[in-house]
């Protein structure tokens, strides 16, 4: 099963439909300008849907104060939106969209296609309840993109919640 490990952390794909836009010359040439990506994509071809998956670990984070909580969340924001504009620009074959065909495979996206993001977070017992603050926060911040591109499926979860409740045995 193709798939990798970061921020302890294990992901394993059923197929080999995975990639990541870290390993895109389109996206590092655009990542100096404060410009995110997430972790893992995946194509799940039977349910057409993409899994966008951020992998964190803030087991040694301090994640008490309001403004730590509202920092995190808007990275994750950040990162799903970055994210989404490249497919959204391949889909729509904007000029930059040339140079992502190594990146996101052409016949993956469609107008059915669906997009789910999911930030995982490794953390640790104390921290479970600062986990779910962050997913509020994002939840609510991303709420109106969401209803924009009929993006059902996006939260943050803490790293056993995730392993329980992502299909496909996924998350290790």
């Amino acid at each position: 099963m193709p798939g990798f490990s970061e921020s302890n952390i294990t992901l394993n794909f059923p197929d080999s439909n995975f990639f990541r836009l870290q390993d895109c010359a389109a996206y590092t040439n655009l990542s100096s300008h404060y410009f995110k990506e997430m972790d893992a994509c995946w194509f799940d071809i039977k349910a057409n849907q993409y899994w966008l998956i951020e992998l964190k670990d803030f087991s040694l984070a301090s994640l008490t104060t309001a403004e730590t909580i509202e920092k995190k969340s808007w990275d994750i924001v950040k990162k799903a939106l970055d994210s989404f504009c490249m497919f959204l620009s391949k889909k729509h074959g904007y000029p930059y969209a040339e140079n992502l065909p190594s990146c996101i495979p052409n016949s993956f996206i469609d107008n059915n296609t669906r997009f789910n993001f999911i930030t995982i977070i490794h953390c640790d017992q104390k921290q479970k309840q600062d986990i779910q603050l962050i997913n509020e926060q994002f939840k609510k911040k991303f709420k109106p993109y969401a209803s924009l591109f009929d993006i059902a499926h996006y939260s943050v979860l803490e790293h056993s919640t995730a392993i329980r409740i992502i299909p496909n045995n996924i998350v290790l």
